[in-house]
């Protein structure tokens, strides 16, 4: 009797889980929608060459994320998302930060989410607090700035080679427009995009945005400190992490053992990616309504640049367009899952295009097409007119909308000129130092794009 009694819990203790996860894995009405929707999604800004099947599953019951073809093989997901749960998703992502996410994605595995995590995002509606007007149009919003890189002297322009230097006077093209006072051309971009970045500040912030920036001096890393102090009381104790994380990379080993002490390498192979993060990492947490990066672009083709160029595009990058062997761990993976659940790659190339056509109508540069240059050809995905979704560090790894700017060729003949011009300290200033006059054209388009924005949202 004892017996029976045993073996009818057990027969009902499996029926109930066999209930569970069944009903967890059947598909929901409107399923067939979904799959097609993501599916072209995918391959429309994400998937770039269709090379990261490997990685993923887009079916009726829901999407499967991999660590690689063998897992795959073997339908082992690293955990798997059923349609039931793509709104409990959304409303979770909008309420804890991408990292806080990416815990619960690490242990949910092909379950579903928890009792306690389905309770309490079933109906979670995030506030708004936007209250915008005619005097503050930007009023209630809250925008990211990231001026690029961070020379703000000659020497730091041509560590992190971000340094152009040409000679006038031995160049070939004599028809072009010079200033007659000018016979060198010598900038770093770090200096460009700073200026540009706190002269768009001051704008913003008069129209009643709150707005952060990840280096608010010229000198200053995205770390609150220079290069030489991240250099002097950070560098072995990162240098140690990337060991840890990638120890059979030889280049990190030669680093460690001393055999390599080029400042060049230090900074592109340990610092670069260290500070990268660590911009992405200020952004999400200050949980931005728009983030702008800030670039001056340059001619690839005309490295090393020593001489200037008759090319000149704007262009504007968002998230997007992975390639093969970029879903290498678990982060990447996570975010490529994020990005296609999300409206971020929708969101930005609004925003992004927006801007691309404030850059060629406030700038007079053209648009870059896709043939333009090799890197677009062969990394991006177009998205619209100056607009390309990209793989990049800061494209993946900030949340929200984003526009990564390229407002025009520094290397250009005409424009590098323009750049270096002297401001005309007798015109009117509204910005807390002088900007020439190319710079604040380039603000100029920055700002009528945040505004159209603003306004559309």
């Amino acid at each position: 009797m004892r017996k029976s009694i045993c073996l009818k819990m057990v027969n009902v203790g499996m029926a109930l889980c066999c209930s569970f996860s069944l009903s967890a894995q059947m598909p929901i009405l409107g399923a067939d929608s979904l799959m097609r929707h993501y599916n072209k999604k995918m391959h429309q800004y994400i998937d770039r060459d269709s090379a990261l099947g490997d990685h993923y599953l887009i079916d009726i019951f829901g999407i499967s994320i991999f660590a690689g073809a063998n897992e795959k093989k073997v339908n082992k997901p690293e955990y798997r998302l059923y349609w039931s749960e793509l709104q409990i998703f959304k409303n979770m992502y909008n309420d804890l930060s991408r990292k806080e996410v990416m815990d619960v994605f690490s242990t949910k595995g092909s379950k579903s989410f928890s009792g306690s995590i389905v309770k309490h995002y079933s109906n979670f509606s995030p506030s708004v607090s936007n209250k915008s007007n005619a005097i503050s149009p930007l009023k209630g919003l809250k925008i990211a700035l990231d001026p690029g890189h961070i020379a703000s002297d000659t020497a730091m322009g041509r560590l992190e080679d971000k340094y152009l230097l040409f000679n006038l006077r031995d160049n070939s093209q004599k028809s072009e427009p010079t200033l007659e006072s000018e016979e060198v051309v010598s900038m770093a971009e770090g200096m460009l995009t700073w200026q540009t970045a706190n002269a768009l500040a001051t704008l913003l912030r008069k129209q009643g945005a709150e707005v952060f920036l990840t280096r608010p001096q010229a000198n200053i890393t995205a770390f609150g400190k220079t290069y030489q102090q991240w250099k002097k009381y950070d560098y072995k104790r990162t240098l140690d992490s990337l060991c840890k994380i990638n120890p059979t990379d030889v280049r990190l080993k030669k680093l460690r053992s001393g055999k390599i002490k080029k400042e060049n390498i230090i900074f592109r192979y340990v610092f670069r990616d260290a500070e990268l993060r660590k911009r992405a990492q200020v952004i999400n947490a200050f949980n931005p309504d728009l983030t702008i990066f800030i670039h001056y672009n340059v001619d690839e083709k005309n490295k090393p640049w020593v001489t200037p160029t008759s090319q000149n595009y704007c262009m504007t990058f968002v998230p997007g367009s992975f390639q093969q062997n970029e879903l290498s761990d678990f982060e990447r993976r996570f975010d490529f899952l994020r990005l296609l659940l999300t409206q971020e790659i929708e969101n930005s190339i609004i925003a992004a295009g927006i801007t691309a056509r404030h850059f060629q109508t406030e700038l007079n540069v053209p648009l870059a097409k896709i043939t333009d240059a090799t890197y677009l050809l062969e990394n991006c995905i177009p998205a619209g007119p100056g607009v390309f979704c990209r793989n990049l560090s800061l494209t993946r790894l900030v949340q929200g909308t984003i526009i990564y700017g390229e407002a025009l060729y520094q290397d250009n003949f005409k424009e590098c000129l323009r750049l270096i011009e002297k401001p005309n300290v007798a015109s009117e200033n509204q910005y807390p130092f002088i900007l020439n006059a190319r710079l604040t054209a380039v603000v100029a388009a920055y700002n009528k794009a945040v505004l159209e924005w603003a306004k559309s949202k």
